[in-house]
């Protein structure tokens, strides 16, 4: 996990909400074959609460989609043996991935080995 200044951007839900999103800089970096994970188009819609990237899962709220990838060549200071989560704001962009798919992340390279959807409670 990165430290440091979070990013404020726009996470479309698979409903095509428009909500807000923090997220560390480097995950807007990251390039799936070719598609920048580029956050969403705001502005935010009224009403509903921002996404959340920490909070555990079975809590309430707006949880995130995001892939987790195996390190092929890792990033310095990260563990080639470790398994990295980026979430994805775009869901076209989230929908497009496929497992064993390149990741560009921080000058290293890895591949998708799963996808974990949305969830909303």
């Amino acid at each position: 996990m990165s430290a440091g200044q979070f990013t404020r951007t726009f996470y479309e839900t698979d409903d095509a909400n428009i909500v807000r999103l923090r997220v560390q800089p480097e995950t807007l970096t990251a390039d799936f074959g070719g598609t920048a994970n580029d956050g969403a188009t705001g502005p935010a819609n009224a009403g509903f609460p921002s996404a959340s990237l920490s909070r555990s899962r079975r809590g309430y709220g707006i949880h995130a989609r995001y892939v987790t990838i195996a390190w092929d060549t890792a990033p310095t200071d990260y563990d080639e043996r470790g398994l990295l989560s980026i979430h994805v704001p775009v869901k076209a962009t989230f929908d497009a991935i496929t497992l064993g798919s390149t990741v560009s992340y921080l000058g290293g390279t890895g591949e998708v080995v799963s996808k974990t959807p949305e969830l909303i409670r």
